[in-house]
């Protein structure tokens, strides 16, 4: 006879994946945030953020963060960082803004408004033009947003 697992112990394993899950998301959350956003106003923090967590929703893209941050396609990233060297944490204040970020967008149902509702997917910042087709939604610092 197979003799059933105690629940506590089940609810240790969930609760350890989930926290396991969770920290992993978080981390590749908050460096998406900082180095695409670092130096961008915390309205453009959020925006970065509820894109990403947008593209997670879409079936147009993988359905975790870290596998959203690190796409690629063909040989081109999703988020140039990604791709290039990464430099280490430069300004401790950005990073901690950029933590409570990625806390707030993985723990609530959305982080801004308008980049939620309209379902942004993508953005650049102001001085690149990707010809992209796509419909423009906002400005926030130096970022434009898309449909």
């Amino acid at each position: 006879m197979i003799k059933p697992i105690p629940s506590d112990v089940i609810e240790k394993a969930v609760v350890h994946q989930v926290s396991s899950t969770f920290n992993k998301e978080f981390k590749c959350l908050a460096e998406n945030i900082y180095y695409e956003a670092a130096s961008e106003p915390y309205e453009g923090k959020l925006a970065v953020a509820q894109v990403t967590i947008n593209r997670t929703n879409s079936k147009k893209f993988p359905a975790s963060v870290c596998e959203v941050v690190e796409q690629k396609t063909y040989s081109t990233c999703q988020f140039t960082w990604f791709c290039e060297p990464k430099y280490p944490i430069r300004n401790k204040y950005q990073w901690e803004e950029s933590l409570l970020v990625a806390r707030k967008a993985l723990t609530e149902p959305f982080v801004h408004d308008k980049i939620y509702q309209q379902n942004a997917l993508y953005y650049h910042a102001d001085y690149v033009n990707p010809g992209w087709h796509k419909d423009k939604i906002t400005q926030i610092g130096r970022h434009i947003f898309y449909k």
